[in-house]
Order: structure tokens, then C-alpha cells, then sequence
């Protein structure tokens, strides 16, 4: 079966499907990245980067599997939907319980939620897939990147140069929501109530629907190579 996509509203009011990432999808990455500032795409790919090569779309809209999920995000009710954001996670060869992380969001839907609602389809996967640890690759001038991460308890290690290691566990992303969602008051908007309604419910419904993700790779049962991509954006 397919994992159901679900429909929800960032903080700007946009409204915005979310779904898994497929091979039909390549020309939706090309358009997203098109539109992607230098800066954004620097970020992204630590490094000047024109363009997506085919080994890269390949790559980057390969069928999920236990090992490698990515889902993304459009805008938009109509026939034709802008991407808008994208999340990846691939499993670490030699560190099953670690997966390192990628996310995209498009320069003009920063700071609405969407890289943390993202995570959190990522988190509900990688639970089922017996992942414990996240880590990131992230450009020490992409202080929105470095601040999400940061909430979640990231450790941050300096690799030299302008990139840092971010590792943290997997369920400080649920811890963190769970503290949102126990907030009745303050300063959390409707749309934000509506992300952790949506963590707590549609997430889980969004991740039963696909139960071979839940599978834990044994040990001698080969999985996908992850060749570094690159930081991240949010």
C-alpha cells in the first residue's frame, strides 16, 4: 500500500500537500530547484551547485525502502502544484541506528513550519525502522538550519572549515512536539496547533498505511549507500 498523503496549513495560511517523494517526481525537483536562491542551493550542496545532474535525480527520487525515505511538500489545491519543500533520510551503512538527514525548503516558505513538520514524517519512519539518531551536514552560516536542530538537542561538532556535524536523537523530535502540544496558551498560533494535531494524528495514520517501512534491515542484508549530499536549508 500506499502511504496516503495528507493536506495541512503553515503558518502564513498556505495551504499544502504532503506526500512521499517517487520516481515520477524528477520533474518536480528540477522546478523546485530552479527556483532556489544561490545562496539556498550553497547551503544545500556545501558548494556551488547550477544544477541537478540525472545521477542526482535518481538519486534523490529512488523508491522508499526501510533505508532511504523522502517526502515533500507542494503548494497549492489546484491541477498544478508548486514544490515547495523536500525531506530525505538514508541509513548509515556501518551505524544502523543513525541516519543522516536533508532538508530543502524553498527560499520563499522559510520560517512557516514546514522543515519542522517534515521532520516529523521523517521521525514516525525512522521510529518504525528501529533509527535512533539523526545527523546533519549544515553550513556554519546557515543559522536557520543550525537553530531547528538546535531545539532538538543537537550536538554540534565542527568538521573544519565551514561545515558542522549536527547529530541528535530521533525522539526529541516527538518530545518537542508533545511539549507544543501541551500548550494551551502563549504564543503558538492556530497554524502551529494545527502541525502538532496533524503530528499526533495524521503523521501516525500517514506511516501505518506503509508498514514495510517498519522493517529493521538485519545485519548482513545489504542497504542503500548514501553518498553525501550536502547540508541542508530550512
Amino acid at each position: 500500500m500506499k502511504p496516503t498523503p495528507f493536506k495541512t496549513t503553515l503558518k502564513n495560511g498556505a495551504s499544502v500537500l504532503v506526500r512521499e517523494v517517487t520516481p515520477a517526481d524528477r520533474h518536480l525537483l528540477e522546478i523546485g530547484f530552479a527556483h532556489l536562491s544561490g545562496r539556498a542551493r550553497y547551503f544545500r550542496f556545501l558548494g556551488a551547485h547550477k544544477n541537478l545532474t540525472e545521477k542526482e535525480l535518481d538519486r534523490f527520487t529512488a523508491t522508499n525502502d526501510p533505508d532511504h525515505v523522502a517526502v515533500g511538500a507542494l503548494l497549492g489545491d489546484g491541477p498544478i502544484q508548486k514544490p515547495i519543500g523536500i525531506a530525505r533520510y538514508i541509513r548509515l551503512t556501518d551505524q544502523k541506528h543513525v541516519a543522516e538527514i536533508a532538508v530543502t525548503i524553498a527560499d520563499s516558505h522559510q520560517h512557516q513550519g514546514l522543515g519542522s513538520l517534515l521532520l516529523g514524517v521523517l521521525a514516525e519512519f525512522a521510529k518504525r525502522g528501529g533509527i535512533t539518531e539523526f545527523n546533519a551536514l549544515v553550513h556554519s552560516e546557515n543559522t536557520a538550519m543550525l537553530g531547528l536542530l538546535d531545539q532538538f538537542g543537537g550536538t554540534q561538532t565542527s568538521l573544519g572549515g565551514e561545515d558542522i556535524e549536527v547529530t541528535f536523537p530521533v525522539s526529541a523530535i516527538s518530545v518537542l512536539i508533545s511539549k507544543l502540544s501541551a500548550a494551551k496558551r502563549g504564543t503558538m498560533g492556530g497554524a502551529a496547533r494545527k502541525i502538532v494535531k496533524l503530528t499526533s494524528a495524521k503523521l501516525q495514520r500517514f506511516v501505518n498505511v506503509h508498514p514495510e517501512l517498519s522493517e529493521i534491515a538485519a545485519p548482513d542484508q545489504p542497504t542503500s549507500v548514501w553518498e553525501n549530499e550536502g547540508g541542508a536549508i530550512v
